[in-house]
């Protein structure tokens, strides 16, 4: 028996926005997952896991911060109690 090697296994790194355009033509009417798969040499169940991921918010783009507003006021003094209200 002879085995040869033909070299590394190679994989593809898909980016992010290849990911959401592949996910979103399976949103598009009358067509199917396994149908886009095929077309973009995709594995469907691969194609399920990002579908998932991005219902989810985890599809692996690169996060943009979330930006809140944020209104700064001053610190209210801190009211003083006197020994007559301890009951001193």
């Amino acid at each position: 028996m002879q085995v040869n090697v033909l070299g590394a296994e190679r994989r593809r790194r898909w980016s992010y926005d290849e990911k959401v355009r592949i996910v979103e033509e399976t949103l598009q009417a009358g067509e199917t997952v396994c149908g886009v798969a095929r077309r973009h040499g995709v594995a469907h169940s691969l194609l399920f896991t990002w579908r998932r991921q991005a219902r989810q918010g985890r599809l692996g783009g690169d996060a943009m911060p979330a930006l809140v507003p944020v209104e700064i006021t001053p610190a209210p003094a801190p009211a003083s109690i006197s020994t007559s209200q301890l009951g001193v």
